[in-house]
């Protein structure tokens, strides 16, 4: 009986789930805002441990774009920011679930950087970044976690990146869990404001 019921609540959710929101295909594009400011920083302020100061250095504007198709969401940011002179960002492939007029997302994604002062373009996170598209399978993947709100066709969301330990080289799928629990105080934060061309 359990097993009919979960399936007819499966049957029930997805057209609903792909049907709320704004249905099957959907196109944005807007500006986002990231802070160099990780999750580590704010619990270290919450506890009293070090003394949070807020500086606009800490923060990079820039664009980002999202093409979702049913339950798949391909999004790209670019961040410029001023005090490092370099423009960051990642390109991830995410689950996407529409919830009336919640989007929630959770994919993966590569981190990129060029810094312009070096000229130097690098590919993935910390110690697992390279500096040639070609080495991309070497490179370690961004962990990404999304939440948008649909208030029409205007988008308003909150995002983070995380990095993990894992790549396509290594193949090593089963560390994914451990790694983004390992690494979550490392996340980047960031809002963004989109609007829906499709």
């Amino acid at each position: 009986m359990k097993k009919v019921i979960i399936a007819m609540l499966i049957v029930l959710m997805v057209p609903a789930c792909i049907f709320a929101g704004r249905g099957l295909l959907d196109f944005t594009i807007g500006a986002t805002a990231e802070t160099t400011y990780k999750v580590e920083d704010v619990q270290k302020a919450i506890s009293g441990e070090e003394e949070f100061k807020f500086s606009m250095e800490n923060v990079g504007f820039g664009a980002e774009t999202e093409l979702k198709l049913a339950f798949l969401a391909l999004n790209g940011k670019a961040v410029f920011a001023p005090a490092q002179k370099t423009v960051s960002g990642v390109v991830s492939g995410n689950l996407a679930l529409d919830i009336l007029f919640i989007r929630i997302k959770a994919g993966l994604g590569y981190e990129y950087s060029y810094d312009f002062e070096s000229k130097e373009m690098k590919y993935g996170n910390g110690a697992g970044c390279v500096s040639s598209f070609d080495e991309f399978k070497k490179a370690q993947f961004d962990a990404c976690l999304g939440v948008d709100f649909l208030l029409g066709d205007l988008t308003i969301g909150a995002h983070a990146s995380l990095p993990t330990s894992v790549s396509i080289e290594q193949n090593n799928w089963s560390e994914l869990v451990s790694s983004i629990q390992d690494n979550w105080q490392y996340a980047k934060l960031g809002v963004s404001v989109g609007y829906s061309l499709l």
